[in-house]
């Protein structure tokens, strides 16, 4: 018997193995793809202390009402009788109040702070050159009901310790001089940062290679059997059977699915995203932003700029919906008239793990369960991964108690 396999390979997976590693366990992840891509490869490489709101908050649900109905914007639901979807959207709604923002806001600026600590810490290491960036990130505005939306953050992030700066047209020069901005002002978080995702996904699984840690590629897991103190029974698809004291599921937004081979009801669903990386784009940036009213992020990655953005809320559905591109580049030049982007010939898409009440789940599906959860952090799993690793360390070395907004049977 092993003593810890984690399912999913994705970047909570391998912070997961890092932290279990650390401590003295031996550590298998097991994935259904072959470790090269995933929602952990494509996204925007952001940590961001700045985003203590959850997705479940009140301006979310009215603007996401708006958004839902117009084939050019940054959300969607695709219409459809499912029983899952149906408890999500219920669930969503009964949590999408202030009361649910203020009670967790305090974890979740704790959690980003701790993974940015954690990535700086890594980045000091030789074995890591991931391009950390720590020049904040600009959320930017055009209209004054943006405006509005950005200083009751930026008021809100004050009250929890964040620094936040909110600046005229003229003041974004200082920022970024050689950046042309076409906008009515920003808010400018020094405290975030970024780094390129696919770069340190890749030194993160050398690394663990190199420290002995096991990676099984292209297995498919299909159940599970808890059996509390005496561990967990896994099988695959093709017929495997591996067993182990302690099970991480990590495998992001198929997590709900698998869940129901332990009679375990975890809400979730797979929120699409698209992304493009542009190599050398003309009148680039060198500060990261957020586009508050188009919902689009832009990163500079070295030489490279990754743009992503949408959420879409349909099902397994692998299509690329044309609007939603352009959509994405159709809102740069509002923003930045001076960058140019073609049209990508390779558009990216992952499935974000959503919750209904936008949190993670994090923690024993039960008392005294072989089964831990580390999923459904929504388009935050790179700003939360570090930190939850360290959770499920605690858990299993320190069975120590988890927030009760996080734990995966409070809904």
């Amino acid at each position: 018997m092993r003593e810890v396999i984690i399912i999913g390979g994705g970047v909570v997976g391998l912070c997961c193995a890092w932290h279990l590693h650390e401590s003295g366990l031996r550590v298998m992840i097991i994935d259904k793809g072959d470790f090269t891509d995933g929602c952990s490869y494509g996204n925007a490489g952001m940590i961001v202390p700045s985003h203590f709101t959850p997705m479940a908050s009140p301006g979310m649900l009215k603007e996401g009402i708006k958004w839902m109905f117009k084939s050019k914007s940054p959300f969607y639901i695709r219409p459809r009788l499912n029983a899952g979807l149906i408890q999500w959207l219920w669930q969503f709604m009964q949590s999408a109040n202030s009361n649910h923002v203020n009670e967790v806001a305090p974890v979740l600026k704790e959690l980003h702070e701790e993974s940015r600590f954690i990535y700086k810490t890594w980045s000091t290491q030789s074995v890591f050159d991931f391009e950390l960036q720590e020049k904040g990130i600009l959320m930017l505005y055009q209209s004054a009901k943006a405006e509005q939306d950005e200083l009751e953050t930026a008021e809100k992030a004050h009250s929890l310790g964040i620094d936040a700066h909110v600046l005229n047209a003229e003041q974004l020069k200082v920022i970024d001089p050689a950046t042309i901005f076409s906008v009515r002002g920003a808010v400018h978080y020094p405290g975030d940062a970024t780094f390129s995702p696919d770069v340190f996904m890749l030194q993160m699984q050398t690394f663990l290679v190199n420290e002995g840690v096991e990676f099984i590629s292209k297995t498919e897991i299909i159940s599970l059997e808890d059996l509390g103190n005496n561990g967990c029974e896994i099988k695959s698809k093709a017929g495997q059977i591996f067993n182990a004291k302690h099970l991480i599921v990590a495998n992001g937004a198929w997590s709900g699915k698998l869940m129901k081979s332990v009679n375990i009801n975890l809400p979730m669903q797979g929120g699409k995203g698209y992304s493009m990386t542009i190599e050398k784009p003309n009148g680039s940036l060198s500060v990261p932003s957020l586009l508050h009213e188009s919902r689009v992020s832009l990163t500079p990655m070295g030489n490279r700029l990754r743009i992503g953005g949408t959420l879409e809320i349909s099902g397994w559905d692998e299509k690329i919906r044309e609007q939603k591109i352009k959509w994405i580049l159709e809102s740069l030049p509002k923003y930045y008239p001076g960058l140019k982007i073609n049209h990508p010939e390779k558009i990216w898409h992952g499935y974000r793990p959503c919750t209904p009440d936008g949190m993670p789940y994090i923690g024993r599906i039960k008392p005294n369960s072989s089964i831990i959860m580390a999923t459904g952090h929504s388009m935050m799993g790179i700003s939360l991964a570090p930190a939850t690793g360290r959770l499920v360390k605690d858990i299993i070395i320190k069975n120590a108690e988890i927030p009760s907004t996080l734990r995966p049977g409070r809904m």
